[in-house]
């Protein structure tokens, strides 16, 4: 999976998504039909696929794959990307530790103002969650009536199948052996055939 921030480089230069250039791709017809399936938050919109797919296709197979986590230094990241970060045109490219990019003091603030954000998001998606689950047992339940009698079906009709593979196998089986015990002494009966301690 491709991380942000995420980059096409091509001729040392690179090429990315910005906040302004997924907006215009949100609203236009390709990307209208991009939303039905993926919605606005998606996190394909941070890979290189979907740079070389739907904002820079001209690139597709020609630019390598560059992405940083990093935000540690401004210096890990090409400056057209620094310029667009401190201009908050990256929106979508939240990194995973932001306390890279905050004081402490600020970064302390925004972690208690995210707490309650997390904990009722938490809370709302556990209902969701346990309403999920529910409905889900409900269909297992059913899966399970249904395939009982299918299943005990299935192994009658093997049960039938192995008992005729095993008759119909019994006489060659039988012939195998004799042939074989017979193979044996005629050979262990020449006395050079054995093994020193059976001479």
């Amino acid at each position: 999976m491709c991380e942000s921030v995420s980059a096409l480089k091509y001729e040392n230069k690179y090429y990315f998504l910005t906040s302004d250039k997924l907006d215009t791709f949100l609203r236009s017809k390709k990307g209208i039909e991009w939303k039905k399936t993926h919605g606005t938050n998606d996190d394909d919109v941070k890979g290189h696929g979907f740079l070389e797919e739907f904002i820079y296709p001209e690139l597709k197979g020609k630019a390598e794959h560059w992405e940083c986590t990093d935000f540690s230094s401004p210096k890990n990241f090409p400056y057209e990307i620094v310029k667009q970060l401190k201009l908050g045109n990256l929106r979508f490219a939240i990194p995973d530790s932001p306390k890279q990019l905050l004081t402490e003091k600020v970064y302390d603030d925004y972690e208690a103002k995210r707490a309650p954000l997390y904990a009722d998001y938490e809370a709302k998606r556990d209902a969701l969650y346990a309403d999920y689950e529910a409905k889900r047992d409900a269909l297992d339940d059913d899966y399970e009536a249904k395939r009982a009698p299918l299943y005990a079906d299935y192994k009658a009709k093997c049960a039938h199948l192995y008992a005729d593979y095993k008759a119909k196998r019994a006489p060659l089986h039988a012939d195998y052996k004799a042939k074989s015990f017979d193979l044996f002494w005629n050979i262990f009966m020449v006395k050079k055939n054995r093994t020193k301690a059976w001479k």
